[in-house]
């Protein structure tokens, strides 16, 4: 049974009080570099990242997964971020976010929580980063499900975005080719720190 309108208006804010951030929102299918990036870009920039969630909540599971419990992967997920924004500066990074339970959950179960779709819809990122696998090998991991369907993922959350009109860029090939194309994004959308003028 799902529990999608219960105990759930606290994660209707969007964090970090009146501070204003840029979030950046690190998506894709399994084993694309999101985290090796999350933690370049954080590194590059000086700034904390929101790590997974969902990780840490299956390792502590002890059964198989349902439904529900995407939902309350969603929920710490984006509990995470507020936690993490307290101590942000300009960049939000954020390895995953909604978007990343929802395909998991159409793939998984045939369809996402509302709840979920309307985090996806309404929750404000400024750019999404679409992780691709060229040049990255499929590493095994106990929770890792997809090897062999990659770019049947990539599709479907490039699909995603466009259809919810959300502004993302594609990245492929080493961190550090990643980076530039992400900080060329970002100062061609006017979302790189400001300089301090000089006395």
């Amino acid at each position: 049974m799902e529990q999608e309108e219960t105990d759930l208006s606290n994660l209707s804010r969007n964090g970090a009080g009146d501070k204003k951030l840029v979030k950046l929102a690190l998506v894709g299918p399994e084993c694309t570099g999101k985290t090796t990036l999350a933690e370049a870009l954080a590194k590059h920039w000086n700034e904390p990242f929101v790590d997974e969630f969902s990780r840490e909540y299956l390792e502590q599971l002890g059964r198989n997964y349902n439904q529900d419990d995407l939902l309350e992967i969603a929920k710490g997920q984006l509990e995470r971020e507020y936690v993490i924004a307290e101590n942000a500066n300009h960049f939000l990074i954020c390895d995953t976010n909604t978007l990343v339970v929802k395909i998991w959950a159409e793939v998984r179960f045939g369809r996402a929580q509302n709840w979920i779709e309307r985090q996806f819809l309404e929750k404000p990122y400024q750019l999404y980063i679409l992780c691709g696998s060229k040049g990255i090998d499929w590493e095994y991991d106990d929770l890792r499900e997809n090897p062999d369907d990659r770019e049947d993922f990539y599709d479907l959350y490039k699909k995603a975005l466009i259809k919810a009109g959300k502004r993302f860029i594609e990245v492929d090939g080493t961190t550090e080719e990643r980076i530039e194309r992400i900080n060329k994004s970002l100062k061609r959308n006017r979302l790189l720190p400001r300089k301090k003028a000089t006395a």
